[in-house]
């Protein structure tokens, strides 16, 4: 038994050492080719290195030559504005040679129209004479104004006093007016002391209106309006107004205080 067991253990190591010496060259390729690896990797790192430098000094080189350009682009930008400011300075040296041209025909033009025996030596002078002409014209307007003013003045005035006097006939046609309507007394109530009128606000009459009855030609007495319709007036009678021993009947005749005094 001892003797299998130490022939197993023999096989075990020799198989251990057949596969350790089989992992040991596996390695060692894996080895070698790491180193290879870093090798290739850092080859290629010095190369992108140099490529990284040159792109710099590219780039340098580019921004520069973009400084250049953009100093000779504002340089281009300034000339431009400068030739454009001068074409204006032209264009309005030009208008303005137009506008004198133009002014100078129209002069020619006025001086060939000028009536006989006025010259240009004498223009300045003939223009003195039409403007204090034109004034002495002026100051004889204004003073026909001024008379003119007052003549309306006058004519505003008497308008104003016809415009009166027509006011004051046309109330007077109508306080007439109303008391030749003859309003009559229609109802007395003595108990109460009113009457009632057969006439109103269609003739004219309000509450502050004043109205006396008469009978014939003597004053029965005052009344004072309660209310005023269309064609109906309510008054109390004023006792104290009454004529002695009279008093108001139906079909008095009412009329106006203040035209029969």
């Amino acid at each position: 038994m001892t003797k299998v067991l130490f022939i197993l253990s023999a096989v075990v190591m020799l198989v251990a050492a057949v596969f350790a010496y089989q992992n040991g060259q596996e390695f060692k390729k894996a080895r070698n080719a790491a180193i290879a690896a870093n090798r290739t990797v850092a080859a290629e790192l010095k190369g992108l290195d140099e490529v990284e430098g040159k792109v710099r000094t590219a780039m340098g080189e580019t921004e520069s030559v973009q400084q250049e350009v953009n100093v000779e682009a504002e340089k281009i930008k300034s000339q431009k504005l400068r030739v454009a400011q001068a074409d204006a300075e032209i264009k309005r040296v030009q208008d303005e040679t137009a506008d004198k041209d133009k002014m100078m025909a129209e002069m020619r033009l006025k001086l060939d129209k000028l009536p006989q025996g006025v010259k240009p030596e004498t223009l300045v002078e003939d223009i003195n004479t039409i403007k204090k002409k034109i004034g002495e014209l002026e100051a004889e307007a204004e003073l026909k104004k001024k008379d003119v003013v007052a003549v309306e003045e006058k004519v505003t005035a008497a308008q104003t006093a016809l415009q009166d006097i027509q006011r004051k006939i046309e109330e007077r046609r109508k306080s007439f007016d109303r008391n030749s309507l003859a309003a009559r007394v229609v109802a007395v109530n003595n108990d109460w002391g009113f009457v009632v009128i057969d006439a109103g606000q269609t003739q004219g009459i309000g509450e502050a209106t004043k109205l006396l009855v008469t009978r014939g030609t003597q004053t029965v007495g005052k009344l004072n309006i309660i209310s005023v319709q269309g064609n109906r007036t309510v008054a109390n009678i004023l006792p104290d107004t009454l004529a002695q021993g009279m008093t108001i009947q139906p079909g008095d005749r009412v009329i106006l205080e203040n035209l029969y005094q």
